[in-house]
């Protein structure tokens, strides 16, 4: 008897409103719907509901083993040798292939992220992700067919293995192993399957069946999941410069920083809502799918992954650098999937380029901790474990909360993330990375190579064990630094590896709560067993003193003033980094709106802030973060740096590519001044900052904020405020 499958024909699962408009979800091929009839006719619902949570399980593990294969290829790669204005050549396309390669790093931690909500939502408990990661590489991805496509040597390749290596054309062609969008006529598969689209378009069949319900999609609460404010499509390391610029220019200016970056990943290109979403219906985890192969896991015959056409999908991102390198106009790779391959894009560049400009770190092909030189196994090893741990914390996140009646700032699960996540990515994986690789290998098998992380699997035992193991690990490595026989690595290295060990797990006398949460503070053994949930409220913290400071002596702020991030931005006059005495000793500014400069904590970048009102530079963090620059209302949820210089822009959102500065000045105009005006009606017109006496005689200096010129010169306490970032495409010349 043949069986239609009636979900073909049914409404949306919401009913459409002015709140929840009906959002469709890609349409179903031939070969799908005769699947879902097979699924219908021939799988029970405990059969299909075991299928997809084995397969969600499965996805995880998929887009997590993609994640170092990039990431150690991105790190091949040197972005800021030269300054804006000096770039070569050979300098812009390395900026573009790392800003390319870091994109899609970026947006597979969000496929991860989607696939883990999928599996809470129908299991109510998080993926396994410490472990799942691959041990050793070269690696096949879970549950690929064995026998991959035509490859660079011109014949298929025996096992689609994917090997963590430097840039190379090769490498890149691994990539595309990867990301083959494959042919809508391919049928649906979650083993031996050709292209992760075959997986995924399994996926999406089981959700359509008619054997599951919304109910299914509601064992794990969405108060669990991962939020949407948690994802940043953009940071400063997804952007590139399109040609040489000037780092000192503002955002304003023809040639600034942000007037010639280019954005690799556009912020409409996701199916739903948001790029990252909770799932509570079989609506919801079909545009979760969506997403996850729009923008590289699925069957595409255009190079787009979003609706603007502005943002290339992971597959062609790949192409497109191929495209540019020499080997290409000669290339034998058989790629026969659309969409059609580019033609060869100008200025060629070749490897060798790479290596003469010395834009490219001789990482090993592959490399196995136990054959690195003995000495220096420690300092690799607690690179692999702090990999790790970043599993377990990401694993922890569903185990705190989001609460519905707070606003994102003030999100637990917001404070959790960004003391977890992002100061382990930003603040110490990615520069203790950059500082490894400052290390040439002197013997053993890798001697001329640079020292590479392996991301090897550590035990780190269980959640409760987790922390104080990886605190092990760091004081290995520590002790490892100081041993003699590491003569490779000189006493800055030395120092460099010591400080990010330190800043991941030792707090400062001042605060004890800076080094990366110990999840063991949200488990414990009950009888719920382990994972059973610590309530903590959200930490706000009192807002430090500031240590003003001229010629050694303090300064002076006006009674009950509050710290803010930068000029203009001040609550009451006298109030900024001169206090009351003002800049020349006796000419303070007269009112709100008119300080030269910040009375925060001076710090680099985003998390770093030490308390609320100290947001900063828009380099890192989500848009909702960048959109209110110095309106943070907790330590940790700044985004960035303090003060703001005036070559900073925003790199996510809508006010994306403009100037940070301004964008907080107009917060401050629109929500900050009135309420000032409320509490004093002597208050009458806001000042302009051009207003302050200081300010007439240097007008263009603070046109558009403080400029980092005037903030450094002779300044060595402010000297390092510059940014972070690797692209350099931070404005004011970036660093390391």
């Amino acid at each position: 008897m043949k069986v239609t499958p009636p979900i073909l024909d049914i409404p949306l699962v919401h009913e459409p409103t002015q709140d929840n408009p009906p959002v469709p979800t890609t349409a179903l091929g031939p070969l799908e719907q005769t699947f879902i009839m097979e699924v219908i006719e021939l799988m029970s619902r405990e059969e299909v509901l075991m299928r997809l949570k084995r397969d969600m399980q499965t996805a995880c593990a998929i887009e997590l083993a993609t994640i170092p294969i990039y990431l150690y290829t991105y790190y091949s790669l040197l972005r800021n040798k030269n300054s804006g204005k000096n770039l070569t050549k050979t300098q812009q396309f390395v900026n573009k292939a790392a800003g390319h390669i870091m994109s899609v790093a970026v947006e597979e931690m969000l496929h991860m992220s989607l696939a883990s909500n999928l599996y809470y939502s129908i299991t109510g408990t998080p993926p396994k992700l410490y472990g799942s990661s691959p041990s050793i590489y070269p690696t096949p991805l879970p549950y690929h067919n064995p026998i991959g496509l035509m490859g660079p040597k011109g014949k298929a390749d025996e096992q689609v293995s994917i090997p963590l290596g430097k840039y190379s054309y090769e490498q890149l062609w691994h990539f595309l192993q990867i990301e083959n969008p494959g042919h809508r006529d391919m049928k649906p598969r979650d083993r031996n399957w050709d292209t992760i689209g075959q997986f995924y378009s399994y996926i999406r069949c089981l959700i359509h069946s008619s054997q599951l319900t919304d109910d299914d999609f509601q064992v794990g609460s969405k108060t669990f999941q991962i939020q949407p404010y948690n994802y940043s499509p953009n940071n400063v390391d997804t952007v590139s410069p399109n040609k040489k610029f000037d780092p000192w220019a503002t955002p304003l200016e023809k040639n600034s920083a942000a007037k010639n970056a280019d954005f690799a990943n556009s912020p409409d290109s996701h199916a739903g809502k948001t790029q990252l979403m909770t799932v509570t219906s079989k609506n919801d985890a079909l545009l979760a799918i969506d997403t996850i192969c729009d923008q590289g896991e699925g069957f595409s015959a255009t190079k787009f992954d979003d609706p603007s056409d502005h943002e290339l999908s992971h597959y062609y991102k790949f192409l497109s650098l191929q495209a540019q390198m020499g080997q290409y106009s000669i290339n034998i790779e058989q790629l026969n999937t659309p969409p059609e391959p580019p033609k060869p894009i100008s200025p060629t560049i070749c490897e060798s380029d790479l290596v003469d400009e010395k834009l490219l770190y001789n990482y090993p092909q592959n490399p196995k901790l136990a054959e690195y030189p003995l000495a220096l196994q420690p300092i690799v090893r607690f690179c692999n474990g702090l990999y790790q741990y970043m599993l377990i914390m990401t694993e922890t996140i569903f185990y705190v909360p989001a609460e519905p009646n707070l606003i994102d700032e003030k999100q637990s699960q917001k404070y959790y993330f960004n003391i977890a996540l992002h100061r382990s990515m930003i603040w110490v994986l990615d520069k203790y990375i950059q500082t490894l690789r400052k290390v040439t290998i002197q013997s053993g098998i890798y001697k001329g190579n640079h020292l590479a992380p392996t991301f090897e699997f550590v035990n780190l035992g269980t959640p409760l064990e987790s922390f104080a193991a990886l605190k092990k690990l760091g004081d290995e490595a520590i002790k490892a630094t100081q041993n003699a026989r590491v003569n490779v690595v000189n006493s800055s290295t030395s120092s460099d590896i010591k400080y990010y060990i330190n800043t991941a797990l030792t707090s400062t006398q001042d605060d004890k709560s800076m080094h990366l949460p110990d999840v063991a503070d949200y488990f414990q053994l009950a009888q719920t067993g382990p994972g059973y949930l610590i309530p903590k409220s959200y930490p706000f913290a009192a807002a430090p003193k500031y240590p003003h400071k001229s010629n050694g002596q303090p300064l002076t702020q006006p009674s009950g003033a509050v710290t803010h991030s930068c000029m203009g931005l001040n609550s009451c006059k006298g109030q900024d980094v001169y206090g009351i005495a003002g800049p020349t000793g006796n000419d303070p500014n007269q009112c709100a709106g008119q300080g030269l400069c910040s009375t925060a904590i001076d710090h680099t970048c985003h998390v770093q802030n030490d308390c609320k009102g100290q947001g900063g530079c828009g380099l890192y963090g989500t848009a909702e973060e960048m959109n209110r620059p110095g309106q943070n209302e907790c330590r940790s949820l700044g985004s960035c740096a303090t003060p703001m210089n005036a070559e900073r822009f925003i790199t996510n959102g809508e006010h994306q590519g403009t100037s940070v500065w301004a964008r907080a000045r107009a917060v401050f105009e629109q929500e900050v001044w009135p309420e000032l005006c409320d509490k004093n009606p002597d208050l009458k017109e806001l000042p302009s900052v051009g207003e302050a006496s200081f300010v007439k005689q240097h007008g263009d200096i603070f046109k558009d904020g403080p400029s980092y010129l005037w903030i450094s010169a002779d300044n060595k306490e402010r000297s390092n405020m510059t940014s972070c970032g690797a692209s350099g495409m931070s404005g004011a010349g970036g660093c390391s």
